[in-house]
């Protein structure tokens, strides 16, 4: 079913019958705003962030949606039969490859549907429409340079919510689920078993002011299977250290879905977030791809050339790997792979609930993925001290207990280097570790050192020390 609305029915209308967030200004370019109100594009930046609205969101930026479409080309290339965004801009700003636009001042898109572009005309303050060729010339007129014509496929819109108790139904290749919202509480079943019990997903949570959206499950709703460290003892001593971050993170709970914070989706014992390049989620994605079970749970994602892609129904393949960069933090993020997850930031929507039912099956069910889970995760750790710490810190010779605070540190990162080289000059080291960010931590640190000391009183931590190099935890 098509999601393009009656166009028509469009035509004339101000910008302000669309946005009840009363972004108005009528000396703003509101092309990406309109389109955005019409297909349900919220992601971030939208309107409602822009004036700290009260209603749905709608992206205002033209270079961000050209970025969501899953599929972009120049209008030549485009099959004119469907409905899609057509981009304009000058011609030398648009990197196809890396379905990268500049974010210059003089750029414009509309909705392409039956040979005409549906647009909001910024000089009138309306909607109108034109042919592509009209439109092309009244920008080439407009801007400076060649400008040129772009496709792009419709990014994936804010789907309707399903009414309370009312599933709502996805395939998976074989596997099919649904969800319902009960109160704010979301279950999931696999509906192609019959009988098959449901299984919390988790706890529908919304809190602006802390920037926290989505699924959480708290403390008192932990159920399913647990990462015990005794069951890894091929991986050493490494299994202890998993197992004291694990037990911050999670309670050590395999089936622990969150989709509330930046990270937009984190999962496991060890809350692997999607956000990090060649790190934490992805890299569990990776090794799953090569399981059965999670194949039919994700039959439209595939490994080319040893990176995750999604295979879109025309065959269009989108690196989920793909480095974005964040201009707000500074930061590179996986922001295809986030959004695949979670497509909607500020609100839960059926394909993030889906998602979660599909992991924590798997979870739930599989023995294959606690070992991934366990083996993904010691990769990880270790990794990080024989490429990082061990470059940051003189932790040769260190207890087992000082590195497991230290690692726990940086995987919430709750501390700086600096911070953590201070401690490690105090008296004492352990109390020291455990004070850094006790403003804003203090119950992760208490659970920390709770952790430790029942490990330390049963004699399974706080006699190792780390030997730099083997990277491996030895008796003294």
């Amino acid at each position: 079913m098509s999601r393009t609305p009656d166009l028509e029915a469009l035509l004339g209308k101000n910008i302000s019958a669309f946005c009840g967030n009363r972004f108005h200004d009528p000396n703003a370019n509101h092309s990406a705003h309109f389109v955005s109100h019409v297909l349900d594009l919220s992601f971030s930046f939208n309107c409602r962030e822009y004036l700290n609205g009260k209603q749905q969101g709608a992206n205002i930026r033209v270079h961000e949606i050209f970025a969501h479409c899953p599929r972009v080309g120049w209008w030549e290339d485009a099959d004119q039969r469907a409905d899609l965004l057509v981009f304009v801009v000058r011609r030398d700003s648009v990197d196809l490859a890396r379905k990268k636009m500049q974010n210059i001042p003089q750029k414009h898109m509309g909705i392409y549907s039956g040979g005409l572009v549906y647009h909001y005309n910024n000089s009138r303050d309306r909607v109108v429409k034109q042919t592509p060729d009209e439109f092309l010339k009244r920008f080439q007129t407009l801007y400076a340079g060649d400008q040129a014509l772009f496709f792009g496929t419709y990014p994936p819109s804010v789907a309707v919510r399903p009414a309370e108790k009312e599933p709502v139904a996805a395939r998976a290749d074989g596997y099919v689920f649904e969800v319902r919202l009960e109160g704010r509480e979301w279950y999931g079943r696999r509906s192609d078993i019959p009988d098959a019990p449901e299984f919390l997903l988790g706890i529908e949570l919304a809190e602006p002011a802390k920037k926290l959206h989505g699924l959480c499950m708290p403390p008192q709703t932990y159920y399913g299977p647990i990462y015990e460290a005794a069951d890894y003892a091929g991986i050493d001593h490494w299994a202890y250290l998993l197992d004291v971050t694990g037990y911050c993170e999670s309670r050590n709970r395999l089936n622990l879905v969150n989709t509330c914070d930046r990270a937009q989706f984190s999962f496991g014992f060890y809350q692997f977030p999607a956000h990090t390049p060649r790190d934490n989620l992805i890299l569990l994605f990776r090794g799953a791809l090569l399981d059965e079970d999670f194949q039919k749970l994700f039959p439209d994602l595939e490994l080319r050339a040893g990176r995750v892609h999604h295979i879109a129904p025309d065959g269009t393949a989108t690196d989920l790997e793909e480095q974005v960069y964040d201009a707000k933090r500074k930061e590179y993020t996986l922001k295809h792979f986030m959004n695949y997850l979670n497509p909607e930031r500020t609100s839960v929507d059926p394909e993030e609930v889906l998602n979660a039912a599909r992991l924590v099956w798997w979870a739930n069910e599989s023995a294959e993925c606690a070992r991934l889970q366990v083996a993904t995760a010691n990769e990880i750790l270790r990794k990080k001290f024989a490429e990082r710490y061990v470059e940051w810190y003189e932790l040769d010779g260190e207890l087992d207990t000082v590195c497991a605070i230290i690692a726990d540190i940086h995987h919430q990162g709750r501390g700086t280097k600096k911070q953590v080289l201070d401690a490690l000059s105090a008296d004492d080291v352990e109390a020291a570790l455990l004070d850094i960010g006790r403003k804003d931590h203090a119950s992760r640190i208490a659970t920390l050192k709770e952790r430790i000391d029942e490990w330390r009183e049963v004699g399974a931590m706080g006699e190792k020390r780390y030997r730099a190099e083997l990277n491996e935890f030895t008796e003294d």
